[in-house]
């Protein structure tokens, strides 16, 4: 065969005829194809030079005669003497797909494979969702999109999804496989059992079939392992499909995949460990340095299953957000490169985009950020032993704060660098709260931006032990990245994120973003992971507050079981009144911790109602700001320095907790608290010991004074407990 003359292997069309003298056609009538030749380069020319728009219906394309160079192409897969089929749809990824295969085109020159695969791209091959709801995305820092949608596997629009089947291959046994055989047609079947010829259908195996009538190019079929309660090795056989279906969609040149929840139905795979895997996968498999040409990650969940929805985003925050060159997770209702106002107050943070600094705000406790700098508010010795800079300083360990004292009596410039210590932080940055609070945070993003650092957390810098006007730090702190960002068009800065330790400071800074949306510039977003929880069905309306007493009467059930609660131990004591405490923000905080804990531990046997004695004085800022755990030892740390919480009243209801005002009453909170696994405590610990002697950052949850029969419970995090109701008594 000459060079430059076009041999194609067609599907015999009856009415295509040679009588113009072009080309010749040798049908080959038993198996309905014909092999058209053109007689002229001339002709090949004019041939080539014509747009040619093929049709979106999806077709095979097939190895066959070698040394033609020339592929198959028809509406049904030849039964007769042929190899298994690449299963692709005609679009241009035929041409990547042949280019692996170099013997398949090494005697066809260059522009047959473009007139052959550069069909007019048509809208269905373009990577969109036209039925399914975006819940939140994110981006590895590779690049690779990885996005959390509902809504129906037969409608979307993706080069591959993925789908279980039983060890026999029959479609339609489960509820997924059943959705996609009935749209895609009889074909998807049989061309899963062509493709088992001389293969077995083990458990772990994945087939791969044309998508028939579905909007995609292929489907996986994996043949998924059932859960085995962790005892054998079904998480590891899931976690092989999963990354099988990954590389094997890198090396077919696919740029888009779908994966649903697998496993997680009559199979009975817990959803929480799913979502664990999938997503450690795709990491793993975003970070290998072959992945290329794979661009984004879609993982659909049923639009009513809120369990797998809040399981998937929780491992988007523990996988993703801890990682402090990780951009943040979006939420339904970002949109990259447009104005959005801020979102609900009553969510855990909010983020803005200032220039190319990513601003964030979130409840929480700076000791446990992870970040490059962390910034300490203090006093000029440097030594501030209380509220957040004593959280800080004690969980940095003895070292920090021997390097504290040291360059504290040396010259400097309102500011000293030392280590991170135990923190999870590269360094640590202590400033002086006293000073301009907008000079000083525009000094110490400077400093990070001279280290070339990429996220800094920092508290809200004077709003605590210098007393400043919290609505004035806010308005300093978010004008100083401002005016960084303007000066940084591409700083190597990337995050600045203040963690704030009262959660109604949360909302001042929220009210500062809210005023400045038609100012900051070019992007304004709010986001922060949804953790908003539906508020008790008991609690009394609250009028737009965000937080209210509301006492209880005698006789009422809910009274009856609080005073029986208390009674148990503390029979003699007489009760003056119960109220129950409804504070939003407390009550969200913690609900945010505990479903961590559920799926961290994989229960959610992990709330005990506690009790915990104070003073008159402590009371009103319990019920506004719960227990703070910076004022550990002001009754003994016996068992660490952390808030204590008795399993009796009776504990509690001692003098030395419960302290008696000039009336004689006394005050003991009813406590939910999350204990989770605990172990015993010990003096002069500052957060729970590790679990795992390989995982140092694997912390127990709590810490006790006897494992087996505990009096008290000791926790380190003051999202931990929430003060439910208050009983004021007597004697």
């Amino acid at each position: 065969m000459m060079e430059n003359v076009l041999s194609l292997l067609v599907e015999w069309i009856s009415g295509l005829s040679e009588a113009n003298g072009d080309f010749r056609m040798e049908v080959i009538p038993n198996i309905k194809v014909a092999v058209m030749s053109f007689l002229k380069n001339t002709v090949v020319d004019t041939y080539l030079a014509k747009e040619h728009v093929f049709s979106e219906r999806p077709i095979s394309v097939f190895p066959y005669y070698v040394t033609l160079g020339i592929a198959l192409y028809g509406k049904e897969k030849p039964l007769r003497k042929l190899p298994a089929p690449y299963l692709v749809t005609l679009d241009p990824l035929i041409w990547k797909i042949l280019q692996k295969k170099h013997h398949l085109i090494e005697r066809k020159n260059y522009k047959w494979g473009r007139c052959h695969c550069e069909s007019k791209d048509q809208v269905s091959w373009k990577h969109c969702l036209s039925n399914g709801n975006m819940i939140a995305s994110t981006q590895t820092k590779e690049g690779l999109n990885l996005m959390l949608i509902s809504g129906d596997v037969t409608d979307l629009q993706v080069d591959v999804i993925v789908s279980t089947v039983s060890m026999n291959l029959q479609l339609g046994k489960g509820q997924l496989s059943q959705a996609l055989l009935q749209k895609a047609g009889p074909q998807l079947q049989e061309e899963l059992h062509a493709m088992k010829q001389g293969t077995v259908a083990e458990v772990g195996t994945v087939f791969m079939t044309s998508g028939c009538n579905l909007n995609c190019q292929a489907v996986f079929h994996a043949v998924a392992p059932a859960w085995d309660n962790g005892a054998g090795s079904s998480q590891q056989v899931m976690a092989n499909i999963i990354k099988k279906c990954l590389t094997t969609v890198e090396e077919l040149s696919f740029s888009s995949i779908t994966f649903p929840m697998i496993g997680t139905g009559k199979l009975r795979f817990p959803k929480a460990v799913f979502a664990e895997l999938i997503l450690s996968e795709v990491l793993k498999f975003s970070s290998s340095v072959w992945q290329k040409t794979l661009q984004k990650v879609y993982l659909l969940v049923h639009p009513g299953d809120n369990e797998i929805q809040q399981a998937i985003v929780a491992e988007f925050t523990k996988q993703l957000c801890g990682n402090p060159n990780q951009d943040r997770i979006l939420m339904a209702g970002d949109i990259q490169g447009t104005f959005r106002p801020v979102s609900n107050p009553g969510f855990i943070s909010y983020e803005m985009k200032i220039g190319a600094i990513t601003f964030q705000i979130a409840a929480g406790d700076i000791t446990k950020e992870k970040a490059d700098v962390i910034v300490n508010s203090t006093t000029r010795t440097f030594s501030l032993k209380s509220g957040v800079s004593k959280a800080i300083l004690e969980g940095a360990g003895p070292a920090v704060e021997n390097q504290c004292a040291l360059l504290a009596a040396q010259p400097h410039r309102d500011f000293i660098i030392t280590q991170g210590g135990y923190l999870m932080c590269k360094i640590i940055i202590h400033v002086l709260g006293e000073n301009d609070v907008r000079r000083t945070v525009s000094t110490v993003l400077e400093e990070c931006e001279q280290r070339q650092y990429a996220s800094v957390s920092l508290p809200a810098i004077g709003a605590g032990n210098a007393g400043k006007n919290p609505n004035t730090v806010a308005d300093d702190m978010i004008s100083a990245i401002t005016d960084f960002a303007w000066k940084h068009p591409t700083p190597s800065l990337q995050k600045v994120k203040v963690v704030i330790f009262l959660s109604e400071l949360l909302h001042v800074f929220y009210d500062n973003m809210k005023k400045r949306e038609n100012s900051i510039s070019p992007v304004l977003q709010s986001t922060g992971v949804d953790t908003t929880y539906n508020l008790p069905e008991h609690w009394t309306d609250m009028n737009q507050q965000l937080s209210c007493v509301i006492k209880l009467h005698p006789g009422q059930s809910e009274y009856n079981t609080v005073k029986d609660k208390f009674s148990e131990t503390c029979p003699s004591y007489k009760i003056k009144k119960i109220e129950r405490i409804q504070n939003i923000c407390l009550w969200q905080s913690y609900q945010v911790k505990k479903k961590h804990m559920d799926m961290k531990n994989g229960h959610t046997d992990n709330e005990r109602v506690l009790f915990h004695g104070t003073d008159a004085d402590s009371v009103p800022y319990v019920n506004q700001h719960g227990f703070n755990r910076s004022y550990a030892g002001k009754n003994g740390a016996t068992y660490g320095r952390g808030t204590y919480f008795a399993v009796n009243a009776s504990y509690s209801a001692n003098d030395a907790y419960s302290i008696p005002d000039s009336n004689g009453r006394k005050h003991i909170y009813v406590v939910r608290v999350l204990t989770g696994v605990y172990t015993r405590g010990r003096s002069r610990l500052v957060t729970p010991p590790s679990k795992n002697p390989h995982d140092p950052t694997d912390l127990f949850d709590s810490v006790t004074d006897d494992t087996q029969h505990p009096k008290l419970f000791v926790v380190f995090s003051d999202n931990q407990a929430y003060p439910d109701y208050l009983i004021t008594f007597r004697c």
